[in-house]
């Protein structure tokens, strides 16, 4: 007599029906972004070694990428898509060495915790733009992404940006707001000191 195995738990389904619906939907985005990119007729790149060339390449991609608004990711797809010869042979040694899972990983990992700690808010939105393209799932939204750059603050900027903010929906408006409240605190550290030395 065959043995009877228990249906699966609704909520692997449910997460399972979450994720491959998650998955087209990028798949999706993924080819809209790319027939996008084929309408606006750019070069394509095989690898010359004149800098020159490549620097115009570069400059002409990225004005395409720029009027499409594309985000990071779709910007590396559509580009690798028109890398041709040895430019797509040298695409693919690279990004095999020094995308390796491990180093990946590591970079996500250092998303996930980074804070601003000793850094001004320049610096921490350069660490914070850097290492955020290892981890879109982590901020797939631009809420979200606003959301954990406020999280990573010092707690007195945090605070600044929380009491002025009626709804801050967008990175933009949170950096603004940051470095407003930013300026300020030293504004007032100095105005403090000055008193001190006063008395």
């Amino acid at each position: 007599m065959p043995s009877v195995q228990p249906a699966a738990p609704a909520t692997q389904s449910v997460n399972l029906a979450a994720e491959v619906a998650r998955l087209r939907e990028q798949l999706r985005l993924r080819d809209k972004a790319l027939a996008h990119a084929r309408k606006q007729a750019p070069p394509t790149f095989e690898g010359k070694i004149d800098p020159i060339v490549a620097e115009d390449w570069l400059r002409s991609v990225e004005a395409i990428f720029d009027h499409m608004e594309l985000n990071d990711r779709q910007r590396v797809s559509c580009a690798v898509y028109l890398l041709k010869m040895d430019a797509r042979i040298w695409w693919h040694t690279f990004s095999k060495k020094y995308y390796s899972a491990a180093l990946l990983a590591t970079n996500v990992d250092e998303f996930v915790t980074l804070v601003q700690g000793n850094l001004f808010v320049t610096n921490y939105a350069q660490k914070f733009n850097r290492l955020e393209k290892f981890a879109p799932e982590v901020v797939p939204t631009e809420t979200l992404r606003a959301q954990r750059f406020i999280r990573g603050l010092k707690p007195m900027i945090t605070r600044d940006v929380m009491m002025t903010s009626v709804e801050l929906v967008s990175y933009a408006e949170v950096l603004d707001r940051e470095l407003e409240a930013e300026y300020l605190e030293d504004r007032i550290w100095k105005d403090n000191a000055a008193r001190r030395e006063n008395y």
